[in-house]
């Protein structure tokens, strides 16, 4: 083998490194140099970008364990050369000290906070709006009930004997009206310019001052239900919105949890999967129709115990679902040639077998209100953004896959002992959560 490379086209090492970082940085680069390799050469062998292995090397991005391990494999493949127990415990305790105190857990606690803030904001928002439909709702039935007693009254009111009709006194045949006759004094027929007393003017109509009659209350009554109906199907889209709004902020509450937990603890236990006595872990789909995103994913996912399936397209994905089921998540890009991951989230959710599966939408145009509203009506229950924070991505997952085992072992409990959990990956129309409202006695159902 040639002479070992000096530097191998190694960059400086970060300035602003904290010592846990600097540590594991110096480490890594020695293990390297003694490869006598450049860094564009070894990132080839490897199938990263040498901008990736640059900055794995200088400390700027903390480089995943199975990076390491790859490293090891290769010094010891072309080298001889082979980390002592020790030593190995050593480099592994750099290394998690590193993932502990590195800016990127600060990054994922900071987005999810914002995502736990966005979420909150809806939840209060749609409580209030399910305030005022459920008022509003109130008023227009005590109408309903005030024409109602009005109606009754109408029916019930006795019918009036109609007045005599007035007779004309016409003389006896051949016999003349005296020209002295005079009417009793208060029958004489007023002139038509005569004005009665205490009224100004002519007389008014009779329908001006009638009450309605029944019809008119009665078609103001059936414009009063027709009301009722549609404000009784707003209250049940408002219900839907805050219980999802409350679950999306119980799944990120558990999520910061997760990656707090992780930040403050020396010996950093990175978050795995619990395999069941009874089988194998559940599965995660990786969907995304670039090669290179898949391998991001599994790069940061494959370490930690998951069974990860990966699809590179909307119909593979569908194909992958007909196998037997036990996803407990979807990871699904959004934006994909042909069907995109909105119409796949569509399909997906139109399944019997597959609708509960939670899908987490993995997008790089942004997470803004329109595109959130957009993929939550698709069924998504929670977004990630491009590129993806390795420590936000882990959460997520261990916290959806945790959520499924536990469903699973609840499933196989006797009937009289079981006691399911709410679903977390509730979606509209899929009931309320525990923070949602109580509807009313005889107010109408959320669903």
């Amino acid at each position: 083998m040639a002479g070992p490379v000096r530097d191998g086209g190694l960059q400086p090492l970060d300035r602003e490194l904290n010592r846990e970082c600097r540590e594991f940085a110096e480490t890594l680069r020695e293990l390297f140099l003694e490869l006598g390799i450049s860094v564009r050469r070894y990132a080839t062998r490897c199938y990263l970008n040498p901008g990736t292995l640059s900055r794995y090397l200088s400390g700027s991005r903390i480089a995943p364990w199975q990076f390491v391990e790859e490293l090891l494999h290769h010094l010891d493949e072309d080298c001889g050369t082979r980390l002592e127990p020790s030593a190995l415990d050593r480099l592994r305790r750099r290394h998690r000290a590193a993932l502990r105190t590195a800016a990127s857990i600060g990054r994922a606690v900071q987005q999810l906070e914002g995502q736990l803030q966005a979420a909150d904001r809806e939840a209060r928002r749609a409580g209030a709006r399910e305030e005022q439909l459920d008022q509003a709702l109130d008023d227009t039935r005590q109408t309903i009930a005030d024409l109602d007693a009005r109606l009754v009254r109408l029916e019930s009111r006795p019918l009036l004997p109609a007045p005599p009709a007035p007779t004309d006194r016409v003389p006896p045949p051949g016999r003349a009206e005296p020209s002295n006759f005079a009417e009793p004094p208060g029958l004489a027929e007023p002139s038509d310019h005569a004005e009665r007393p205490g009224r100004d003017g002519p007389p008014a109509s009779p329908d001006a001052t009638a009450p309605p009659d029944r019809s008119t209350l009665l078609a103001e009554r059936d414009a009063l239900a027709r009301e009722v109906d549609r404000l009784a199907e707003e209250l049940a889209r408002a219900r839907d919105r805050a219980a999802c709004a409350e679950t999306r902020c119980d799944l990120f509450e558990r999520q910061l949890a997760l990656v707090e937990q992780q930040q403050g603890l020396a010996d950093v236990r990175e978050p795995a999967v619990r395999p069941l006595e009874e089988g194998l872990p559940p599965k995660v789909l990786l969907v995304d129709d670039r090669p290179d995103n898949l391998m991001v994913l599994e790069a940061v996912l494959g370490p930690h115990g998951h069974r990860l399936v990966r699809a590179e397209s909307g119909p593979d994905a569908l194909r992958a679902l007909l196998e037997p089921d036990d996803f407990a998540v979807i990871l699904l890009d959004v934006q994909m040639p042909g069907m995109d991951g909105y119409e796949t989230a569509a399909h997906i959710k139109r399944r019997a077998r597959t609708r509960d599966i939670p899908i987490i939408f993995v997008t790089a145009i942004g997470t803004d209100p329109d595109h959130s509203m957009r993929g939550y009506a698709a069924g998504a229950v929670d977004f990630i953004p491009k590129p993806v924070d390795p420590w936000a991505l882990r959460a997520k997952v261990a916290v959806h896959v945790e959520l499924h085992c536990e469903r699973r072992r609840h499933a196989t409990l006797p009937a009289p002992t079981r006691h399911l959990p709410a679903p977390a990956h509730a979606h509209p129309g899929a009931g309320t959560s525990a923070g949602a409202k109580v509807p009313k006695a005889g107010a109408p159902s959320a669903r």
